[in-house]
């Protein structure tokens, strides 16, 4: 049993570092010239627990730390607030492509989405005493997007975030994998082991039950006689 303990404790890192690896939320945002994601912000009241804010829950804890792994310099906030809503802001010198995140709903789908009017950000002006800087900025344009989490699934809030996005599921590494099922081998194996080692248990228990009554009725008579 000591030896089954040190083995699963050995192996809960790898399994835990697999766990941010992989699953719903890992993926890579694209990179230039493509609108580039610079803020994700998700809202919904964390302090109420409710099915009708169990996705936005299950999606900030599950798929968040997924995407920042792979995305380490997005800024992510969890706030607590209501109406809960993921927002995001994209920005990039090119109004069409800001333009063409905002795509019609598939067939079945009934995301309710809001997007901004595409604005142009200041830019600061030229330096005089920087003659390589005497042409303009070129000129950065952003764009929000709201979804409205209410009555909705984790599985559709990462639907839609990869469509807007376009975000690319990271494709399971061949040694991964191989990791990953000597894993679910092992903690299958584990877990019949635990059964057998609660049955042994339960047996030496019952054994010392029947002596302990055993030795009782034992003194009970001789107490009699």
């Amino acid at each position: 049993m000591v030896n089954l303990a040190k083995r699963m404790r050995n192996f809960q890192p790898k399994q835990k570092l697999l766990a941010i690896q992989y699953g719903k939320g890992a993926a890579t945002l694209p990179p230039p010239p493509s609108p580039q994601l610079t803020r994700l912000v998700m809202r919904y009241p964390r302090t109420k627990w409710s099915l009708s804010n169990q996705a936005p829950r299950t999606f900030a804890k599950d798929a968040l730390p997924r995407l920042k792994f792979h995305n380490p310099s997005l800024p992510i906030r969890v706030e607590d607030a209501e109406p809960a809503q993921l927002e995001l802001t994209f920005e990039a010198n090119d109004k069409g492509s800001l333009q063409a995140l905002q795509k019609p709903p598939h067939e079945g789908e009934d995301f309710v989405e809001q997007w901004t009017e595409i604005e142009s950000k200041p830019q600061p002006a030229a330096s005089e005493s920087d003659p390589s800087s005497t042409s303009p900025p070129s000129p950065i344009f952003s764009r929000n997007a709201k979804l409205s989490l209410d009555r909705t699934h984790a599985r559709e809030i990462w639907r839609w975030f990869q469509r807007t996005t376009n975000a690319q599921n990271v494709p399971v590494a061949p040694q991964d994998e191989e990791l990953r099922q000597k894993l679910a081998t092992f903690f299958q194996q584990s877990e019949e082991d635990r059964k057998l080692v609660k049955i042994g248990v339960d047996a030496v228990k019952k054994q010392q039950a029947d002596l302990k009554r055993a030795r009782e009725a034992a003194e009970r008579l001789t107490a009699e006689s």
